[in-house]
Parts: C-alpha cells; sequence; structure tokens
C-alpha cells in the first residue's frame, strides 16, 4: 500500500515538472490549510528544481513550505526537521526566507509545549522583520507569539499579541491574514460578545475565499464563546456548523476540539447523559488521529527518505561531471601512448568496471536484507501498538464513566448539604442536632476522585513502574508520578485535564517540572522517555 501511494505520489510529481517554481511554491501556499499533500508534492518537485539550478534560496523556500505541510498534518517531529534542514540551506542575505523559517520553527516549538524555544525563534524573527519593515512576516510572527502565549495559558498576552497582528494585517488589507488572526483571537475567555461579533466577520471572508477548514474552526471558536456567555442553544447551533465543515475537509483534530466544547455545553446545561456521550466520541475521534498519525508518519519518513536521496543524487553527479572532467584530460594528456598502453589502460577500466559491479551487487543484495528486517520491525511494531490500544480503550472508558458518576455523585451530595444548612436556621433544638449528624454522615461519605478504587486501581498497576521511576529519579512529588503514569499511559493534556479537572495551564507547568527533573532536553521525548523505564 505505501510504495503505491509513493508511485502516485512520485506520477504526480513529475507532471508539476512543467510548471515555475514560483507557481510551485504559490501551490504549495494556497492548498497548505485545504489539501497538504498536495502542497507537500508542489514543495517537493520545486525542490527538486532549486537542487537542478543550485539556487540555495529556492531550496530553502521550498524545504520550509514542506515543513509547514508536514506540521498541518500533525508530524512535528519531522517538521522540525526538514525546517532546521531549510535553515542551512538559506542564503545568509535572504533574510525574509530565514524570518519565516524562523517563524515555522516556533510554530513547531509550540506545538511541542516547547515555550520557552518557540519564544526565541519568534523574537528573532520579529527583529527581523521589523529591520525590513516586512509588515506581512511581522504580522505572522506576532500571530505565533499569541499563540504561544494561549497555549502557555497566559491568555492576556496572547489577546495583546493578536490585537497587534491584527492591527498590521488590516494596514496592509490582508484578508486571509485577517481571518487567521480573528480566528485566533476568539479562542479565549473574555469580552465575548465582542469576539463573535469578530467571528462572523471572518466567517464572511473565509465564506468567500472558500476555505472550509477555516470556517470550521470559526464556527467552533463562535460555540466556544457563546457558551462562555451562557448561549447554550446558539453554541449548539454553532458546533453542528463547525461538525459539518470539519467533515468535509475530514479535519478529525478540529472534530476533537468540536466535541470538547460540546460536553462543556451539555454539562452546564445538566444534560450528564449527552456531556459522556460527548467524552466517549472525543475519545474514539482521538484513537483514530493516533492511528491516522501514525501511518503518516511512516508515509513521511519514505518521502524523506526521497528527499535525502535527492540530494546524495545530486552530490554523485556533480563527483560524476568531475570526474569526468579529469578523466577527459587525462587522456587528452596521454594520447601520444602506445596500443600496448591503451590495451592494457582499457583491460583496468574493464576490471575496474566488472569489480564496481560486483560491489554495486552486493549492495543490493544488502539494501534487500534491510528492507526485509525493516519491514519485520515495522510489523512487530504495528503489532505492539494494536496491543497497547486494546489495553488504553478498556482504561479510558473506565476513567471517562468513573469521573462523570463521581462528580455527579459529590453534585448530588452538595445540593444535600446546602438543603441541610438552610435548616439551621430553624427554631426546633431537636432539628438541628439531627440534621448535623446527617450532615457529618454525608461529609464522611462523599468520595473524593483520588480514593476510588479505580485510581488504587491505577495505582496499583503501576506500582512497579513507579518505584523504578523513584530509584532512577529520587526526590519526585507524588503528583510528578501520577503525572508521569498518565503520560506513560499515552494520554495527552487535555485528557489529563477531563479526567482530574486540573487545569490546561497548571498540567503544563506541572509537565515542565517533571521534564526539568528528569533532565530532558528540549528536543526528547518524555513519553518514550517514561516508556523506557
Amino acid at each position: 500500500m505505501l510504495i503505491s501511494c509513493l508511485s502516485g505520489f512520485l506520477m504526480a510529481g513529475l507532471s508539476l515538472q512543467a510548471q515555475s517554481v514560483d507557481s510551485l511554491l504559490e501551490k504549495a501556499y494556497t492548498l497548505d490549510m485545504s489539501a497538504p499533500g498536495q502542497a507537500k508534492q508542489s514543495a517537493l518537485v520545486a525542490y527538486e528544481m532549486g537542487q537542478e539550478s543550485k539556487d540555495e534560496a529556492v531550496c530553502a523556500k521550498a524545504l520550509a513550505s514542506y515543513a509547514w505541510a508536514v506540521m498541518l498534518e500533525g508530524d512535528y517531529e519531522m517538521s522540525l526537521g526538514v525546517y532546521l534542514n531549510a535553515l542551512e540551506y538559506c542564503p545568509s542575505d535572504s533574510l525574509r526566507i530565514k524570518a519565516d523559517i524562523y517563524n515555522g520553527v516556533a510554530w513547531v516549538y509550540t506545538r511541542l509545549d516547547n515555550f520557552p524555544d518557540a519564544a526565541f525563534y519568534i523574537r528573532q524573527s520579529i527583529k527581523i522583520c521589523e529591520d525590513l519593515q516586512f509588515p506581512e512576516g511581522l504580522a505572522s510572527a506576532y500571530n505565533n507569539y499569541g499563540l504561544n502565549h494561549y497555549y502557555s495559558g497566559n491568555y492576556a498576552a496572547a489577546d495583546s499579541c493578536f490585537n497587534k497582528a491584527l492591527e498590521i494585517a488590516r494596514e496592509i488589507n490582508n484578508e486571509k491574514y485577517v481571518a487567521a488572526v480573528i480566528n485566533n483571537l476568539c479562542m479565549s475567555p473574555g469580552e465575548s460578545h465582542r469576539k463573535i461579533s469578530m467571528l462572523e466577520e471572518a466567517i464572511r471572508i473565509n465564506t468567500e475565499l472558500n476555505v472550509t477548514w477555516s470556517l470550521a474552526e470559526n464556527y467552533n471558536n463562535l460555540g466556544r464563546q457563546l457558551y462562555y456567555i451562557g448561549r447554550y442553544d446558539e453554541a449548539l447551533i454553532a458546533l453542528e456548523k463547525a461538525e459539518t465543515y470539519a467533515g468535509k475537509v475530514a479535519a478529525k483534530d478540529l472534530a476533537y476540539e468540536n466535541y470538547a466544547i460540546r460536553s462543556k455545553v451539555h454539562e452546564a446545561r445538566k444534560d450528564y447523559v449527552m456531556a459522556y456521550a460527548c467524552v466517549q466520541k472525543q475519545l474514539e475521534i482521538n484513537r483514530s488521529i493516533q492511528a491516522e498519525r501514525s501511518m503518516r508518519k511512516i508515509e513521511n519518513s519514505f518521502t524523506h527518505q526521497k528527499l535525502m536521496k535527492l540530494e546524495q543524487e545530486y552530490q554523485m553527479r556533480q563527483q560524476e561531471h568531475l570526474m569526468a572532467i579529469r578523466q577527459r584530460n587525462y587522456l587528452l594528456g596521454f594520447s601520444g601512448l602506445t596500443l600496448c598502453l591503451v590495451a592494457l589502460y582499457a583491460q583496468q577500466r574493464f576490471l575496474r568496471k566488472k569489480k564496481e559491479m560486483e560491489v554495486l551487487s552486493q549492495q543490493m543484495e544488502l539494501e534487500q536484507s534491510r528492507r526485509r528486517i525493516m519491514e519485520l520491525e515495522l510489523k512487530k511494531q504495528e503489532e505492539a501498538i494494536t496491543g497497547v490500544s486494546n489495553r488504553l480503550q478498556e482504561t479510558e472508558s473506565k476513567l471517562a464513566y468513573a469521573l462523570m458518576f463521581v462528580r455527579y455523585r459529590n453534585e448530588l451530595l452538595e445540593k444535600i448539604r446546602e438543603k441541610i444548612r438552610d435548616a439551621y436556621k430553624s427554631d426546633n433544638e431537636a432539628i438541628p442536632v439531627k440534621l448535623k449528624k446527617i450532615n457529618m454522615f454525608i461529609g464522611q461519605n462523599q468520595v473524593a476522585v483520588a480514593e476510588d478504587g479505580l485510581s488504587k486501581d491505577i495505582e496499583a498497576r503501576n506500582a512497579a513502574f513507579c518505584s523504578r521511576l523513584e530509584a532512577r529519579y529520587p526526590g519526585m512529588t507524588s503528583k510528578g508520578k501520577e503525572l508521569a503514569v498518565f503520560f506513560r499511559m499515552g494520554l495527552s493534556v487535555r485528557e489529563i485535564s477531563i479526567i482530574t479537572g486540573i487545569s490546561v495551564k497548571t498540567l503544563n507547568m506541572n509537565r515542565y517540572r517533571l521534564r526539568k527533573h528528569l533532565g530532558l532536553r528540549p528536543e526528547e521525548d518524555l513519553v518514550e522517555l517514561l516508556k523506557g523505564v
């Protein structure tokens, strides 16, 4: 299946060869949000043309476009690698290209929750854009700075950066930028009435531009803002529209976010059955996203190998060209040799070619053996992933159900307690005594989420892991161990927030402390380290 996909990818690439580099890069830019796969094809062919013409600026632009499309598909690690490769190609005097690459690197670091490194690259991009008086790049940089603040939980700073980006985008009259910044500005709480009006403007722009993906984001944020001000019925209508647009472009990330907002709306309406159904739908979509990202990661690795192969072929052609020139000069210099020497030279070349063919045959056999080994390893990994996914599915279902049950029971007990407190005002002396006893009994029997049987079961299953973690990294707090267990189970920050009731901002800070305690560098993966403990 992968071979057929790659063959189709290469055939599409050949059809793009006839187009100019500028048109290919423009096509990659316009298709990035709606069709990342086609954007990657255009960028790859532009990169090949840049290699042939020895134009490093074109190579840098093409790799940056390719990295952006890969990032939109969710493969952040590979996107970061391609962006850094683009920086190596970027000429020192091509400052606009460098600013764009810095912006892309910063966005990838933001998606990887590495906010300090992301902020560093954004500041570099802003400085270059200000020096060059490059408003488009400056608007994009401030937009990314706002996203960096938003995902780190600093909503006030995020809105400030988004407003700067929006002001610049309006000055240069770039409606695509305006709609994109408005959408990001309207993610955070506060000033909901103003943000609802702005989202209507973004929806109008994206409808005219026919950008379906962005329309799904707009309606998601519209539903979120309506939820903030308690207009729940209108919020559900907006979220239904968002789901329709997300379905048209198969945007599962947007569908996941859509059901997350719906669960909050239903919970606010006291419709716990629908809230629980939305949580279940979230988990189902998340499992599908993870499976697709795993497959896409494999496909991208093949494409990345093709990029490396193109670079190697380019270097080999250069070497062959130099070798041909040297051989020609050598033959011209020794044209007066006798027929005997010529015959001897021809014999040596024949033997050399024969030896090269033997070496090439051995290399091909070795490469086939490596491919068979890789296929076996991939098969083992897929089997292991399938087993882990089945176990996670069972655990996630139990967690979601237990969380909803405990919240409902605690809410019921709290209502009973409020009624008992109202009875304290009665003049009858016997009634308050009895009510106090009932209130004490309810308080003693009210179950906390951390003390239920499911939490104890999780602790028991991961006791050995916690012991190993404590032995390898002494001094770790109980909260740190609990967070490490959740990450080792493969849960995201949003899922842990749903399960524990802790805010995303607090969890991100706790994860930062956990990484610091474990001594992880920015490029190292926390989940992979925990799985290896």
